[in-house]
């Protein structure tokens, strides 16, 4: 009896060695970078997705509201290396309202299930207050004041012209 148990102890722990991983399993990713940005820009879209669940041979197809991949919420499709791993840059369409974004995965014809946020930022309309002097705030005092300047400038050098011709 005592040499049954040690024997079914042995097979037991040598067929749990066996079935147990050497590693632990790939598990499946997506990120985005940066996370945030204005609509137009460029954000880059890299992952894994494991081949035991999909083979390398079939890409990876990133996902997400309609308004962020047009027409239909599929984006583009991403080539795979040997390890399951992927990498594309895409541009946000300048129409995508602000808002934030959970952009996906799909392989084989399913979805992964994985997500990554990604952040859409009003453009800002219009360039900076900018001007000449205090023309940028609607100042008329400051717009008289330069005028004025000018003016005065205007007529120093032509009084300066004549009286260098007379003393010709």
């Amino acid at each position: 009896m005592r040499r049954f148990l040690i024997s079914a102890a042995v097979v037991t722990s040598a067929a749990m060695l066996m079935a147990a991983p050497a590693y632990p399993a790939k598990k499946a990713s997506i990120s985005v970078s940066p996370m945030s940005v204005p609509a137009g820009s460029t954000v880059h879209i890299s992952g894994s997705i494991p081949v035991k669940g999909c083979p390398a041979s079939d890409g990876a197809t990133v996902t997400a509201d309609a308004i962020l991949f047009p027409p239909d919420g599929f984006g583009p499709t991403a080539e795979r290396d040997s390890n399951g791993d992927f990498a594309l840059d895409y541009t946000v369409p300048p129409s995508t309202p602000a808002g934030s974004y959970d952009v996906g995965l799909r392989c084989g014809g399913g979805n992964v299930g994985v997500a990554a946020s990604l952040t859409v930022t009003a453009i800002p309309l219009g360039g900076p207050a900018t001007g000449a002097g205090g023309t940028a705030h609607h100042s008329v005092f400051w717009t008289a004041f330069g005028a004025s300047c000018l003016l005065l400038a205007g007529i120093a050098v032509t009084l300066r012209q004549r009286l260098a011709r007379r003393g010709r």
